[in-house]
């Protein structure tokens, strides 16, 4: 993966530098700790709160960096259309739940793939099978907390679900050695640059995932995976497109970040723990619009 002619300390390969390592070393001691002490361990819960609060929550706020036009004018414009695109989605959620529901995890397997990857198209398969594990093997494995969220996110009681689901730990430990085959023939057959680097990281976030229950697993791998990656890419972008300070980056960065940190709050007054369905359903809200920018990113 190409550096773009940046310094190698700033160099963007996700999998080719220290920052890589780190996350790595985080994540795997993540896992002796569930090991050790279980999944209930507090070191492990407040880990994933701090990630939710400083990262994965406000990483969408860096949006507003990216407004074309940094006028008080412009800057009015730009979060009224963003603001526009969220209020559309809520209308279909309102009207056409079930495809609200299929839109918000295609976008989200999309943008998982293109950020981990830093793919300009969308249709790259290593981005496509990177993204959709990240959606579809918690799925697979707590398939019945799964599917009451996305009842209660389609509208349905989900108080009387009572679905096991067809998968047993042998079935889903075949599915996960199949997929991991088929992913690092991928790798290996569209000549990815890194490619072990990329499949240890797969096993890494594998391992994790069965490890954890759905929330706890879901929420370190978007914080310490997705969101602080993204973070890095954005502040390297930045520094080289704008020759910005890292201190003026963040603030540019402030105004949704904390708008989105004021959405988590009012989440939180209405007890979203006891409505998963719920919470996805607002977390969707804001991933829309954030995809489509960081999708124009990418692009460029």
């Amino acid at each position: 993966m190409a550096e773009d002619n940046l310094h190698p300390r700033w160099g963007l390969g996700s999998v080719n530098h220290q920052f890589f390592w780190m996350q790595c070393f985080i994540q795997a001691a993540m896992i002796v700790l569930v090991v050790l002490f279980g999944a209930e361990s507090k070191v492990l819960l407040v880990l994933a709160l701090v990630g939710l609060i400083l990262l994965g929550i406000p990483h969408g706020g860096n949006d507003f960096y990216y407004r074309p036009d940094k006028s008080f004018g412009g800057s009015i414009r730009f979060l009224v259309y963003y603001t526009g695109c969220m209020l559309l989605y809520l209308a279909i959620w309102w009207l056409f739940s079930w495809l609200a529901l299929l839109i918000f995890l295609v976008i989200s397997m999309h943008h998982f793939g293109q950020s981990n990857f830093e793919n300009s198209r969308w249709n790259a398969p290593e981005s496509l099978m990177w993204g959709g594990w990240l959606l579809v093997f918690p799925m697979v494995k707590h398939a019945s907390e799964v599917v009451s969220i996305f009842s209660e996110m389609l509208g349905f009681s989900a108080t009387n679900i009572d679905f096991k689901g067809p998968y047993s730990d042998v079935e889903t430990l075949g599915f996960t050695i199949c997929f991991g085959l088929i992913y690092a023939w991928v790798l290996v057959l569209r000549k990815t640059p890194y490619r072990w680097q990329y499949l240890f990281q797969w096993g890494m976030v594998s391992v994790w995932y069965w490890l954890t229950p759905l929330i706890l697993g879901f929420v370190v791998v978007f914080c310490y995976w997705h969101a602080l990656q993204s973070m890095r890419y954005q502040i390297v972008y930045i520094k080289q497109r704008d020759r910005a300070s890292i201190g003026s980056i963040i603030r540019g960065f402030l105004p949704l970040g904390l708008l989105a940190l004021l959405g988590m709050a009012v989440c939180t007054s209405f007890d979203v723990m006891n409505h998963l369905g719920l919470g996805f359903v607002l977390l969707s809200l804001v991933s829309l619009p954030h995809v489509v920018v960081m999708d124009g990113i990418y692009r460029k």
